[in-house]
């Protein structure tokens, strides 16, 4: 299989991929926002909270079809860090720390939600 060996300041963090049909995904983001003691509106001023977060995740399928989301690692980060993604072949990756199984019911209540709410957006356009 294709799986991505990460690498934090030089230690090997994590090796993670899936076997069969699915996705694997590394994202290093960098959020800045307005502080959340700062009433929707307001003016933020200087209060800010920031976020810099490493996420390797992915999705995969139980033996009856089900979405499984999968994780291997979540962590922050900090200015400075080095971070080596390298894309490798292997047979076996690391397990993962989390899985969740999508309930079929809650992602239909989601979807129905977002075509709603792109209805109320453009219309029958």
């Amino acid at each position: 299989m294709i799986a991505f060996e990460i690498s934090i300041d030089g230690q090997k963090a994590c090796t993670a991929g899936v076997a069969s049909s699915g996705v694997t995904s590394v994202v290093a983001s960098w959020v800045r926002r307005p502080s959340g003691d700062v009433a929707p509106g307001a003016p933020s001023g200087d209060r800010f909270e920031e976020e810099l977060t490493l996420d390797v995740g992915g999705l995969t399928h139980d033996p009856d079809g089900a979405p499984v989301h999968v994780s291997w690692l979540r962590r922050p980060l900090k200015p400075g860090q080095q971070l080596i993604v390298s894309v490798v072949e292997t047979e076996v990756a690391d397990a993962p720390q989390q899985r969740a199984r999508e309930d079929a019911s809650w992602a239909a209540q989601r979807k129905r939600e977002y075509y709603e709410r792109l209805k109320r957006e453009y219309g029958d356009a």
